[in-house]
């Protein structure tokens, strides 16, 4: 993968200078890449953990969202849960996902445990994505009751 190709949209803030994007932001792609290649339909709607600090991740994949939680040993606060989708990842797109869950993190927020109906982060398009990462809400509805 060449890590120094960007999306169209890819915002110039999230980029590091002659560099592109973070170790981080590529390990995490890499590791998405690599869970898709390795068993493409079994492993599609189940989850993956990675770290919020390095990107790393145990190389595991979970049934659950909770179950990915539940196997982080009350560490899930620097973590991310990542669903796979037939979707691809790319450095683009896991900056940006690593930028807003860390905002969620710095603002006192927390993963829910797979069992709310309705989790912190929604998936939303590209647009809202990177909205979302300049701390622009679009197209998420605070506050609504599910029945």
């Amino acid at each position: 993968m060449n890590y120094y190709m960007h999306q169209l949209r890819c915002p110039i803030e999230n980029r590091i200078p002659g560099i592109g994007h973070s170790d981080v932001a590529r390990r995490i792609a890499d590791t998405y890449a690599m869970h898709r290649l390795a068993d493409f339909y079994g492993n599609m709607r189940h989850w993956i953990a990675c770290r919020l600090d390095d990107g790393t991740s145990d190389n595991t994949v979970y049934d659950s969202k909770a179950s990915a939680i539940r196997h982080q040993h009350h560490n899930e606060n620097y973590y991310t849960f990542i669903q796979l989708t037939p979707a691809q990842m790319t450095a683009c797109e896991a900056e940006i996902m690593l930028k807003v869950a860390r905002m969620v993190y710095a603002a006192g927020g927390r993963m829910t445990d797979g069992y709310a109906r309705h989790d912190v982060i929604k998936r939303s398009n590209w647009e809202d994505q990177i909205a979302l990462s300049k701390g622009i809400v679009t197209n998420v509805r605070l506050g609504r009751k599910y029945s």
